[in-house]
């Protein structure tokens, strides 16, 4: 099972309340969170750690705490082989993916009017075409465009391998002789979100979690 939390942005938090969120964090991230400029990207920082947290402990993963994570060469954080998460926001929407088996990713992004004719070497003829030809053309893009990156995401290597070098068929990934499977995550229409797997026709549960941590702070002692 794979279970997709989420939660949107809003307004800016009041300074009483930001602060009562911040101090759930390690010290570590506390500063990272704090060294953005700007308070959109601090919130949003602040609130996919906090969906982590609330997330891993509604799934009885408690043992799990933010000061284990680890990186890969490739700066993408990690607990150990036994779980799995990964996380994206895009505007006004930050989402947390969690699973305790196999591998995932997760990519979402607002559907904004962009010069998309800028992007066709990141895909290949065909997927270019298919883009084109799609009753939606701008749809039609963010659609593959998540789908790639999820799936850089789920592998571990982000933008470090170029899109162009991922060919998409029937909602699958072939890769180093492993499948991927892409599955749209919809939670609102101005939005465009995927998630990739390892795992063939996984559960997937989507749930809007709130930030309230009224009798969760025993599960975030760090």
């Amino acid at each position: 099972m794979i279970h997709v939390f989420f939660n949107i942005l809003g307004g800016r938090l009041e300074s009483k309340r930001f602060n009562q969120l911040l101090k759930q964090l390690p010290p570590i991230f506390q500063a990272q969170i704090l060294k953005f400029k700007r308070w959109q990207e601090m919130q949003r920082s602040l609130i996919a750690k906090i969906l982590l947290i609330k997330g891993l402990k509604q799934m009885g993963l408690t043992s799990y705490l933010l000061s284990d994570l680890k990186l890969t060469e490739f700066k993408r954080p990690y607990f150990d082989s036994l779980i799995d998460f990964n996380i994206s926001h895009s505007a006004d929407y930050i989402i947390c993916a969690i699973t305790k088996t196999g591998k995932i990713g997760v990519d979402i992004e607002a559907i904004q009017n962009i010069p998309i004719l800028s992007f066709e070497d990141q895909f290949s003829s065909k997927e270019w075409d298919s883009i084109l030809q799609g009753e939606n053309v701008l749809q039609s893009f963010y659609i593959l465009w998540t789908q790639k990156e999820a799936f850089l995401k789920a592998i571990g290597t982000g933008l470090y391998l170029p899109l162009d070098k991922i060919t998409i068929s029937d909602n699958k990934i072939d890769w180093n002789n492993e499948e991927w499977f892409l599955h749209q995550i919809k939670i609102d229409d101005r939005y465009v979100s995927h998630l990739s797997t390892n795992i063939l026709s996984p559960t997937i549960v989507v749930e809007k979690m709130n930030l309230n941590f009224e009798g969760d702070m025993k599960y975030i002692k760090f």
